[in-house]
């Protein structure tokens, strides 16, 4: 029977002493797969050891908290700042109220004389006039917003119709605008004294053509076009005074932790 096909069927024990010889460890491959097989099942047990690490961190918290305090503070000073100018009597009752979180004030298209016209009307220039001398006393009584103010934006925005580049035509549209507010303001029948002046230096004129529709009724449609047309008053912050503000805050952070070693060492 060993052989009937033509070949000769080696014994088990002849077959177990090839495949020794055809192993690259010989007779001790089963003694290495059992130390392999060790080995695996003992490198999860190991591995909690190392990422135990962060957690040693979390002692630094009160540390960071205590560093990040000084920018939090300034930022909810800014915050209540314009909480409180939203609520200011004479704004509220010549509806110049700005906006409690941005203390953007919004021109809407009612107050100019008629459609795609720069000019404001007799009563929106008497309203407008008593806001402005309120909004820039109110601010310049807040050093936390005052000594951050960069600019005041005056922003012009359309809707989007227009016969053709609608785009191109409403971003003219919308910076003659604000222009006609701004030059209102700082002309002969505007603002005059400590407020001329602070207007002068900080104002700026843009237009948006359509880009930003209002938050109240974004959609592209004939009944919000009207609040699509407005001019805002925006503050701006100075960039460069929060990125010292920034900066200060993450050196306090790295004074408050110290320094630390990427690599510690182990055992």
């Amino acid at each position: 029977m060993a052989t009937r096909f033509g070949r000769a069927i080696a014994p088990r024990s002849t077959a177990n002493e090839e495949a020794n010889e055809a192993s690259p460890f010989g007779a001790w491959g089963p003694a290495v797969a059992v130390l392999a097989l060790v080995g695996l099942i003992a490198v999860p047990i190991a591995e909690p050891v190392r990422t135990a690490e962060p957690a040693a961190g979390l002692a630094d918290v009160p540390s960071i908290l205590a560093a990040i305090e000084p920018g939090e503070r300034s930022l909810e000073a800014v915050e209540r700042a314009f909480e409180t100018l939203c609520l200011e009597p004479v704004l509220l009752a010549v509806g110049l109220e700005p906006d409690c979180e941005t203390g953007v004030i919004t021109i809407g298209d009612e107050r100019f004389e008629e459609y795609g016209s720069p000019d404001l009307r007799a009563v929106a220039q008497e309203d407008l006039l008593a806001a402005m001398r309120i909004y820039l006393d109110r601010l310049r009584s807040k050093p936390d917003v005052w000594d951050r103010l960069e600019a005041i934006e005056v922003r012009g925005h359309s809707d989007p119709r227009a016969l053709r580049d609608a785009y191109a035509t409403n971003l003219v549209g919308s910076q003659q605008r604000p222009l006609g507010v701004l030059l209102f303001l700082v002309g002969p029948t505007g603002l005059s004294g400590e407020d001329r002046i602070d207007l002068e230096r900080l104002a700026t004129v843009s237009g948006a053509s359509f880009s930003r529709p209002p938050e109240s009724c974004p959609e592209e449609q004939r009944d919000c076009y009207s609040e699509w047309r407005r001019v805002e008053i925006r503050p701006v912050l100075s960039e460069r005074l929060r990125r010292e503000d920034w900066s200060r805050t993450l050196e306090a952070v790295r004074r408050s932790t110290g320094p630390r070693e990427l690599n510690p060492p182990t055992g």
